[in-house]
């Protein structure tokens, strides 16, 4: 009985060992196979993927990112909008200080002037400024911000850092009439500087020059000569300055006044000592 099972035992022993070495071939060749089938499977997914799915993809894509760009493009217009806007504002800002330095500039000088231009023959009532005007054909009119009850009275006289400028014609309260030296119905008796010669002047009508209505003994200025008040009919203070001769007729001559009436901005009301 013995030798029977040594004989089954080897048998089954090298069943085992051919078995096991057919499969380990076999598993090795599978393996190789599908190595290599898998290398072929991936290079054709990529040769699918570069071919047909990236394609697709990028047009799929394109309107999203296109939606994108679109979106990003319009963030940055409305933020550039609203930075332009607060420049613009920014701007208008400067511009605003801006004028209102240089108004403050010009109001400064214009108040310096007005403090040296009254001399020692005046006295000094109210500074004041102007509010409104009235000018027509016939009638060249200014209100200013002070009335009686700053002391100011009728036919006081009006001057700024140029020269005379008119009288004050009505007073209320708080506010001034004055009638300028363009008005044709103002006269003032003026003197030239030179020579002395006595003259009535009137407003012209054209708000530009003032024409001699009355010249003492007919004696006419010489061109270029500088009138100032007189004194003679105790209305203005004398020697006050009214302009110069800018013309030279027969009969009459034309006064062009220093101070310039379409830019008034404050007044002095003086009166003599």
């Amino acid at each position: 009985m013995a030798p029977k099972f040594r004989i089954k035992v080897f048998q089954i022993s090298s069943f085992i060992k051919n078995f096991t070495i057919v499969s380990i071939v076999t598993l090795s060749f599978l393996l190789v196979f599908f190595s290599k089938s898998d290398l072929y499977l991936i290079n054709g997914l990529k040769n699918i993927s570069s071919s047909v799915i990236i394609p697709i993809t990028r047009i799929i894509s394109l309107p999203i990112n296109t939606l994108s760009n679109f979106v990003d493009e319009y963030k940055q217009f409305r933020s550039l909008k609203f930075e332009n806007k607060i420049l613009q504002e920014e701007i208008i800002r400067l511009k605003k200080w801006q004028t209102l330095a240089i108004q403050n500039s010009r109001e400064n000088r214009v108040l310096k002037k007005l403090l040296n231009a009254t001399d020692n023959n005046l006295t000094l009532v109210k500074t004041a400024s102007l509010i409104n005007r009235n000018d027509t054909i016939y009638t060249k009119l200014i209100n200013l911000n002070a009335g009686h009850n700053d002391k100011i009275k009728k036919n006081m006289s009006a001057i700024n850092e140029r020269g005379l400028v008119g009288k004050v014609i009505d007073t209320t309260s708080n506010n001034s009439r004055v009638i300028l030296l363009t008005d044709p119905n103002l006269s003032i008796s003026v003197k030239s500087i030179s020579d002395g010669i006595f003259s009535l002047l009137t407003g012209n009508g054209d708000g530009k020059y003032l024409v001699s209505s009355f010249v003492k003994e007919n004696k006419m200025p010489r061109l270029g000569d500088i009138v100032v008040t007189s004194g003679t009919a105790q209305i203005f203070p004398v020697d006050l300055l009214v302009g110069k001769v800018a013309k030279v007729e027969k009969n009459r001559f034309f006064v062009l006044p220093f101070v310039d009436f379409e830019n008034i901005d404050y007044l002095q009301i003086v009166t003599s000592k």
